[in-house]
């Protein structure tokens, strides 16, 4: 039986999150915040921006597509996953 509630390795507020952007092949780290926590320089990233909400709710190993503010689309896949 899956516990519909357990989140462990799921994308959510707070997540530190590893992706490679599979266009150029480069790997970031981010944490994931709320707008007003959000530090370019440190890797925090505001949930809403275009990469921070295409994030939520994702796992290692899945990847999604997302228009950036220039209305170009980008692929990203997340490697790794942890609070």
């Amino acid at each position: 039986m899956t516990d519909e509630n357990n989140l462990e390795g799921v994308i959510r507020m707070g997540s530190r999150v590893t992706y490679r952007d599979d266009e150029t092949g480069a790997s970031r780290e981010i944490v994931l915040v709320y707008p007003h926590e959000a530090n370019i320089e440190l890797n925090r990233v505001s949930v809403l921006t275009p990469v921070g909400a295409a994030l939520i709710g994702l796992s290692p190993g899945q990847r999604i597509d997302f228009e950036t503010p220039h209305k170009r689309t980008r692929g990203l896949t997340v490697l790794a996953v942890s609070e």
